[in-house]
């Protein structure tokens, strides 16, 4: 008994590795038991575009056959610039009918808005292209890019390897510092957070209208492919050899 105490003093005299959320020696049992995070970054590999046409006409018809016509030259363009065509997707349709009261008298005033959307999924290397082809063609609505990593499963796998080294780093070192024997791992207990990352869009210039001040040629928009991250946790416990 005197001897279990003596190994807990011991232990409290040392400062815990930085990069540990918690380690101890359970003494009773002749444990060790290690709760680690690691972060793995890499580049993004791929990304999913989301562009579209929006318009407004006086009638139904027109509004309809302004936004198809645009919106054709738009795929075109993509299609010439050799985007594969199951790599476009629509994400939203649209054509309603806007009531509007206006002047002193209230006058009544009818608009029709059409629009279209779509989801280009490219390399991310790829996506500044097909933004700028897009707007060149005709595109007048840009909104935010998702990036990720075209094998999440394998990010996920060299996170979780990540950690479980770090963790038997960490209770090497307290094996080492409280003066026992790391043993086998006894058991795993894990977790992982979902992908991160922080899309760089210039929504400024992502607007482009004919009424807008705004030009490709005078303020380009820029995308900048951000890092996915993933984090990796474990709680592990080491058996004490004698």
């Amino acid at each position: 008994m005197h001897k279990l105490l003596a190994l807990s003093l011991v232990l409290s005299s040392f400062p815990l590795p930085a990069s540990a959320q918690f380690s101890r020696v359970v003494s009773d049992k002749r444990n060790i038991e290690i709760r680690a995070s690691e972060k793995v970054t890499v580049p993004a590999e791929i990304a999913i575009v989301k562009i579209g046409f929006q318009n407004q006409a006086a009638t139904k018809d027109a509004a309809y056959q302004e936004n198809t016509k645009a919106s054709a030259m738009v795929i075109q363009a993509l299609l010439v610039a050799k985007i594969p065509k199951d790599a476009i997707e629509t994400q939203a349709i649209s054509l309603e009918r806007q009531d509007e009261m206006s002047g002193p008298n209230a006058v009544r005033t009818t608009k029709f808005s059409a629009d279209q959307e779509w989801r280009i999924h490219v390399k991310a290397s790829e996506a500044q292209k097909v933004v700028d082809i897009a707007v060149a063609a005709g595109a007048n609505h840009v909104s935010d890019v998702d990036w990720s990593v075209s094998d999440p499963r394998a990010l996920e796998a060299k996170a979780y390897a990540a950690v479980l080294n770090r963790a038997r780093a960490i209770a090497e070192s307290t094996a080492s510092q409280a003066g026992v024997k790391l043993g086998e791992i006894l058991s795993i207990t894990n977790s992982v957070s979902p992908f991160a990352f922080s899309s760089t869009l210039n929504t400024e210039a992502a607007m482009v209208s004919e009424s807008s001040t705004y030009s490709v040629r005078a303020t380009p928009l820029i995308l900048f492919p951000p890092s996915i991250q993933r984090e990796a946790s474990v709680t592990v416990i080491f058996a004490i050899d004698k």
